[in-house]
């Protein structure tokens, strides 16, 4: 395809993401929905990629994959207006209200324990290893499968609930921030520790605790090459008694460009090359799939992890973006199908949040919508986290509510043995 036809397919997209997003504003008030989710960090993405590309070794870019993410994007739009449209023919409210109390204390003695508890493991790991802290190895001793994975996952509903409740008042959710954080960086898995975090600043920013402007964004973006530089820098080198040098930096800086531009270029290498690594629809439900497996006493577990790499200039990518790797799991009409449905599923779930205005279910609305967010990368919905994330958030919910009824109960007691005394 020459450059003319390059520069249509670019162009449609643009003016197509330009109209759905007014589109999408103007039905639900506000940015912070799943479709905005989905498609602004795509397409700041896109055209970070399409500048490096054919550039720096790193390949050249095919112009027909942004097609796969033209068509996905219209998929996906229709539930959300069609739902929109709905609630305002009926005159229903498209926001809702997050709770804007303080931190439950109820949960406070669990955080800590789960602390308590890695700290423990942490000093277990380092006593009886030969792997250095930062390695892979590490990691997954650390928290990779089995209780701890999944001790992990409860931590990022609450560290996307200390991040929200997070003020001058409450500072001292930093005792929770930030040794949460230090337990998913050790993880070494970087999207454990974008995801939770995009998560609780979004909802921030609905509820108006912050503001959405280019100094939010700028420290955001800093913010992620932070992660990085202790991911490939500050751990391996404090694990593995060296010493910060500007090779390293430069290539952590190398790493932090492939990291972003990855899943885009993995698309636009797979789709010009004919997908090689086409497979079966099952990987895209293999959370369910394993599931099920599970409560049959098959023991065999399903990897979503797409095992064909393609060297995109500075290192091997495996990613290939929300939509990319739908299409190459479900084909054309699994794709629309599937689409529709993954769309439904989220608009559902942000009527959830209409409906009960409660902040764990807005927890759970915004971790599956960071999720999303991260669909410039890969598709994050064939992981066990979609499913386990929101039941360790209800599991929390129905906690604070079981310690909340005691309290009350408690106060209730006092009060009429206080009566009776006094009678």
């Amino acid at each position: 395809m020459g450059s003319f036809g390059n520069l249509l397919i670019l162009v449609t997209y643009i003016v197509e993401v330009s109209l759905l997003i007014y589109l999408e504003v103007k039905t639900w008030k506000t940015l912070y929905t799943p479709f905005s989710f989905l498609v602004l960090p795509y397409t700041v993405v896109l055209l970070i990629s399409i500048s490096v590309a054919g550039n720096f070794n790193f390949v050249e870019f095919y112009y027909p994959s942004i097609l796969i993410w033209c068509g996905g994007m219209l998929l996906f739009a229709i539930p959300s207006l069609t739902l929109g449209a709905l609630l305002a023919f009926y005159g229903k409210p498209v926001n809702g209200q997050v709770d804007k109390g303080s931190f439950p204390k109820s949960i406070l003695f669990f955080i800590g324990l789960v602390i308590l508890l890695f700290i423990y493991h942490f000093r277990q790991i380092l006593g009886g290893t030969t792997f250095f802290v930062g390695s892979d190895d590490f990691a997954n001793d650390f928290s990779g499968y089995g209780f701890w994975a999944h001790l992990r996952l409860i931590s990022l509903p609450i560290l996307i609930m200390a991040i929200y409740y997070l003020d001058k008042k409450h500072w001292w959710l930093c005792l929770v921030v930030v040794p949460v954080l230090l337990i998913n960086f050790l993880n070494q898995v970087k999207g454990w520790v974008i995801i939770p975090v995009i998560s609780g600043l979004a909802l921030r920013l609905y509820s108006g605790k912050m503001k959405l402007n280019l100094l939010f964004l700028c420290y955001t973006t800093l913010g992620a090459f932070f992660v990085f530089l202790v991911s490939y820098m500050f751990l391996p080198v404090l694990g593995n008694d060296s010493v910060i040098t500007s090779d390293l930096f430069e290539l952590v800086y190398e790493r932090f460009i492939h990291y972003f531009t990855s899943g885009v270029l993995g698309l636009s290498y797979d789709m010009a090359h004919g997908f090689p690594d086409k497979g079966d629809f099952e990987i895209l439900i293999a959370p369910f799939v394993n599931l099920f497996n599970q409560i049959l006493g098959d023991k065999e577990i399903l990897s979503p992890v797409n095992p064909l790499f393609f060297h995109t200039g500075i290192s091997y990518t495996n990613v290939r973006t929300f939509f990319g790797t739908i299409y190459i799991y479900s084909g054309e009409s699994g794709f629309v199908l599937y689409v529709l449905f993954a769309s439904i599923m989220m608009y559902v779930l942000k009527l959830c949040t209409l409906v009960f205005n409660n902040v764990y279910i807005y927890v759970i609305y915004f971790f599956e919508c960071g999720l999303l967010g991260m669909g410039w990368f890969e598709f994050y919905f064939f992981h066990l986290a979609m499913i386990e994330v929101p039941i360790l958030t209800l599991f929390l919910m129905v906690l604070d509510k079981f310690f909340s009824m005691r309290e009350r109960t408690n106060k209730v007691g006092d009060y009429g043995v206080a009566e009776k005394h006094s009678v």
